[in-house]
């Protein structure tokens, strides 16, 4: 469409009540229009790059990026500015920012007062004062964990103590973990704060203007970007401001978007569904494959699962965790929880390259944008979507279980696998 359109358009959508279809309209325009911006700036800006693809970022990993914007004495040189952003953060009284260059940080620091040993991930010691952080960007709580941690920290005789529970959702920690009423209590005090990865994004906008040394404001724009795209699915935040903008310029197009986001749900279903559908068609070309298991949608640990043989125990797929639904995982699933066929295990982890396992996911690795089976963000956002659209997401299962067949064939453990059947 010439330029000359595309202003006759916008004026005809300008003039005529904002509907749900209108608003959709006017949202491609924008995307269009940022979508020539970033290829025409990308050799210069490399949007889609950040340094920490290239670092650990499961828990362990996070906890010493946090360490280290932490520490005072961190090699990034710019003194206590982080770890006094980091309490105003958390919306801590300014008794927290007395003598923030002498705080020493700990990684793992271990409990004291309580007979089950434990580790703080991040501990920040002050004068009078603990300020610990509980990293759990993806992993579940241990039984009563908060609880023991929150008793530990109240146990030290400080002047004042105060946990952060981080979490990759935002959400609490479970019942499970502490009380609802000793959480309620804790939260009241002050002595608990719950804060999400996503959150992150704000204290990185506080340290930036205190930054001093380009090549660590590189990193804290890295750090922003990652949390922001792993823990929220956001790609590009001045296109989701436009948007958002947009959205809210008028009534018409708030009741707009109030519609499409109400949509959102179905929208999601019927793309997971086509999923399932693609992916069975091309299962039927395979003599022998089956999908053993296409449940997957917007509940917990709902999966596509193909096995090797109709009435296969062992299957290869995906499935989302307990996370709101924005983790996908893929590997190895024993649908009778049963060990896998000797053997069969290690070649499994040296295929995918990890050692996590499960009963029922005795090798499973979460999806991630250099991973060699799923190369996609850790969090399911618009490429995840998208990529059920296209097809791809099928494709990539699709792959993954014919290297799998490869590797099982080439070790001599085809058969056996093919072997291990559900009793019926």
């Amino acid at each position: 469409m010439r330029v000359a359109e595309l202003a006759v358009a916008d004026i005809k959508r300008k003039l005529a009540p904002m509907g749900p279809i209108a608003l959709l309209g006017e949202i491609s325009d924008i995307q269009t229009v940022n979508r020539r911006r970033r290829v025409e700036s990308a050799s210069r800006t490399a949007p889609n790059f950040t340094p920490l693809e290239f670092l650990d970022t499961r828990e362990r990993g996070l906890s010493r990026i946090l360490a280290w914007l932490l520490n005072p004495r961190g090699s990034h040189e710019q003194g206590s500015a982080f770890l006094e952003e980091f309490t105003r953060w958390l919306e801590l009284d300014d008794e927290w920012r007395r003598d923030l260059d002498d705080a020493w940080v700990i990684l793992e620091a271990p409990t004291i007062a309580i007979t089950k040993i434990g580790y703080l991930d991040v501990l920040v010691r002050l004068k009078g004062r603990m300020l610990a952080i509980e990293n759990k960007p993806t992993a579940t709580d241990q039984p009563e964990q908060v609880r023991r941690y929150l008793a530990d920290l109240s146990s030290r005789r400080l002047d004042a103590h105060c946990l952060v529970y981080l979490s990759g959702t935002g959400s609490a920690p479970s019942d499970e973990s502490v009380g609802a009423d000793e959480f309620g209590a804790a939260v009241a005090a002050g002595t608990l704060r719950v804060r999400g990865y996503a959150a992150i994004a704000d204290w990185m906008d506080a340290c930036a203007p205190r930054c001093v040394a380009p090549t660590v404001s590189a990193m804290l724009a890295g750090i922003k970007s990652h949390v922001l795209k792993e823990f929220s699915g956001v790609t590009d935040l001045g296109e989701v401001e436009e948007i958002g903008d947009a959205v809210l310029s008028s009534r018409d197009r708030l009741e707009a978007g109030l519609a499409l986001l109400e949509a959102e749900a179905s929208i999601k279903e019927r793309l997971l569904a086509t999923l399932v559908t693609e992916v069975e068609e091309l299962v039927r070309g395979r003599r022998g494959w089956r999908v053993r298991r296409s449940d997957i949608g917007l509940s917990n640990n709902s999966g596509v699962v193909i096995g090797l043989t109709p009435n296969a125990a062992v299957g290869f797929g995906i499935q989302f965790d307990k996370s709101g639904h924005r983790v996908l995982f893929y590997g190895v699933n024993s649908m009778d929880d049963r060990p896998l066929p000797r053997g069969t295990k290690r070649v499994m982890q040296e295929l995918i390259g990890v050692k996590t396992g499960t009963v029922a996911w005795p090798v499973w690795k979460q999806v991630g944008p250099n991973d060699k089976f799923f190369a996609m963000p850790k969090a399911t956002g618009r490429e995840f979507w998208l990529g059920l659209s296209d097809g791809s997401v099928a494709r990539m299962l699709f792959g993954y279980v014919e290297e799998v067949e490869r590797t099982l064939r080439r070790e001599k453990l085809l058969v056996t696998v093919k072997e291990r059947v559900l009793a019926e």
